[in-house]
């Protein structure tokens, strides 16, 4: 069962369910664990998954994230995801975990719940305006070219 935690919240991806009745799963335990977390809760997961991806060769040489605070990061993030699991949506993690869908449905409520928590980074004016800052790197004459006849 564990195969889905980092998979799913680094890629923020997972097909969903083509029957109907299997929809109720992931919808229940997706608005649940939705409604559940906090912008702490946002913050826990959005660290942890920078704790993770700064290990990726292509990024240590940016990523200052030391050993202690990855283990920081790992500890809050088991506790929120058994928080939001075993606390605060339990039924809904219940009927997803007794209709064999667990990996699933946990996959894609807790890759939801990453997309808006990653979301969020972006709301911040410092992250915002540097994001912003790529445009002085793009030349906007060829990209508005794609939309001409």
């Amino acid at each position: 069962m564990t195969r889905w935690i980092p998979a799913t919240l680094l890629a923020y991806a997972l097909s969903l369910p083509t029957v109907a009745s299997a929809q109720e799963a992931p919808d229940a335990l997706q608005a649940c664990v939705l409604e559940s977390a906090t912008e702490a809760d946002h913050r826990t997961l959005v660290r942890w998954i920078y704790a993770a991806i700064a290990l990726h060769p292509d990024l240590q040489d940016m990523a200052g994230a030391v050993d202690a605070q990855r283990e920081q990061a790992n500890r809050e993030m088991g506790a929120l995801i058994e928080r939001l699991l075993a606390v605060d949506c339990v039924d809904a993690a219940r009927q997803a975990a007794q209709a064999g869908e667990a990996d699933a449905v946990f996959g894609q409520a807790f890759g939801l719940l990453g997309q808006v928590a990653g979301q969020s980074l972006f709301n911040d004016s410092r992250v915002g305006a540097e994001a912003a800052g790529i445009v002085r790197y793009v030349d906007m004459n060829r990209i508005v070219q794609l939309f001409l006849p």
